[in-house]
């Protein structure tokens, strides 16, 4: 970071999407989607940057915050979307996601951070999901 300060990055995936599309439909998924960026947005500071990633995951970004700041604030959030109810066509429907974080490290650029959050989003699907994995740049 130009600042000099850590920062950290969190992908989350939404748990078993595809199949939660195939059942309820893509006009309910992008609605569950629309709730679950609300709910993100909702839940962490002003100054970190909750972004689509691409399909069902959203990336944030946490400046001047180290791994452990991280891994609280992931877990938090995935939290929150566990507990959240996304309602549609008068049903309750419920969700997880599962979270890989990466912390920055003197010497390595953003994209090898984002990089290690992927390989522990990885990691963290394999292990059952619903869950968040912190890696090592």
């Amino acid at each position: 970071a130009r600042s000099g300060l850590p920062y950290s990055v969190a992908i989350f995936d939404v748990d078993h999407f595809k199949r939660f599309n195939d059942v309820y439909g893509h006009e309910c998924g992008d609605v569950v989607l629309r709730g679950i960026s609300d709910a993100m947005v909702d839940s962490v500071r002003e100054t970190d940057v909750v972004s689509r990633w691409g399909g069902e995951e959203f990336l944030v970004l946490f400046p001047g915050t180290g791994m452990t700041g991280a891994i609280e604030a992931a877990e938090k959030i995935r939290a929150r979307i566990e507990g959240e109810n996304f309602m549609y066509g008068g049903e309750t429907l419920k969700v997880t996601i599962t979270a890989g974080v990466s912390t920055s490290v003197e010497g390595h650029d953003a994209d090898s951070c984002v990089r290690q959050a992927d390989m522990s989003l990885l990691s963290g699907k394999a292990k059952g999901r619903n869950v968040v994995i912190a890696g090592k740049p």
